[in-house]
C-alpha cells in the first residue's frame, strides 16, 4: 500500500472514531479525492472498511449501523470541515490549546502526523485524539473529572496554564449572539476558556452555523474577543458582517 493510501485509511478510521458511518461523498471531499478513487481505496481496505448504502462503515458493524450517523450526531460534516480549516493554522513548534466539546477532536484529526507541536487540553475526548499524534507533546490540565462533558477542572489558585505560553487557543462554544455574547452549557468550563484567551497570542472561535443566534447558560466572552472565527458556509450573513467589521478573520 502506498503512503497516500495509508494516510487516507488512517484519516477515515479517525473519522469513524466519532461516528458509526460517514457518507462516501463527504469523505471524498474531505480527502480531496474523487469518489471513484475512494471506492478503489475501499477495495484495498476491505478487511477494515466497507461501503453500505453510500456510507463508509467499519467491518463488524451491523448492517443498519450506517444510519446511526444521521440520527445520533449533529452537524458532523460542518464540524469536520471546521476542523480541517482550523488545523491548517498550526505551524511546527506552536503551542496550542484545544478546548472541550465535540468540534475540537476534528481539528486534531487533520493535523499531519509529521507536525511537531505542543498541545494543551482539559478534556478526555481531546486527549484520546492527541495521543494518536506521534510528534505531539501533550500537556493535560488536571483536576476533578466531570463525566457529563469530559472536562478536568482544577480548583487550585494556580494551574499548569499559568506556566504555558500559547500560540493558539481553539475555543468552542454552544451559543454565539451579537447581543448576549459567546456562551457554553457548563460553568465548569468558563474559567479555563477565559484563562486561555488571556494567555494566547491568537484566539480562535470554532462554531458551526447552528451555534449562532443561540444563547446558553454560561457566558465567557464577546464575539469581538476573537481574532479568528472558523465556521461553515451556512453561518448567517449578519454575523459574517459583524466578524469582519470587528477586524477578525472569518474562515469558512
Amino acid at each position: 500500500m502506498d503512503s497516500r493510501k495509508a494516510e487516507r485509511l488512517k484519516l477515515i478510521q479517525q473519522a469513524l472514531q466519532d461516528q458509526n458511518a460517514i457518507h462516501l461523498k463527504e469523505m471524498a471531499a474531505l480527502l480531496d479525492v474523487s469518489e471513484m478513487t475512494l471506492r478503489r481505496d475501499l477495495n484495498h481496505f476491505s478487511k477494515h472498511l466497507r461501503l453500505l448504502g453510500g456510507y463508509i462503515t467499519r467491518v463488524g458493524n451491523e448492517v443498519g449501523d450506517y444510519r446511526v450517523a444521521e440520527q445520533d450526531t449533529r452537524h458532523v460534516e460542518e464540524k469536520r470541515r471546521i476542523g480541517k480549516l482550523a488545523a491548517q493554522l498550526i505551524q511546527p513548534g506552536d503551542t496550542v490549546f484545544f478546548d472541550c466539546g465535540t468540534t475540537s477532536p476534528f481539528v486534531v484529526d487533520f493535523i499531519p502526523d509529521a507536525l511537531e507541536f505542543t498541545a494543551v487540553c482539559s478534556s478526555l475526548n481531546v486527549l484520546l485524539k492527541l495521543q494518536n499524534k506521534p510528534n505531539c507533546h501533550i500537556v493535560l490540565c488536571g483536576g476533578t473529572f466531570h463525566r457529563k462533558n469530559q472536562v478536568f477542572e482544577s480548583s487550585a489558585e494556580s494551574s499548569i496554564l499559568d506556566s504555558v505560553r500559547l500560540t493558539w487557543a481553539f475555543v468552542t462554544a454552544a451559543g454565539v449572539s451579537q447581543e448576549f455574547g459567546v456562551t457554553c452549557f457548563n460553568f465548569n468550563e468558563v474559567e479555563v476558556k477565559q484563562k486561555v484567551m488571556r494567555l494566547a497570542q491568537q484566539r480562535v472561535l470554532l462554531a458551526d452555523f447552528s451555534k449562532f443566534d443561540t444563547v446558553r447558560t454560561a457566558h465567557f466572552a464577546a464575539l469581538q474577543d476573537f481574532q479568528y472565527v472558523v465556521s461553515d458556509k451556512k453561518i448567517p450573513r449578519g454575523y459574517k458582517d459583524v466578524i469582519q467589521a470587528n477586524g477578525a478573520q472569518l474562515l469558512v
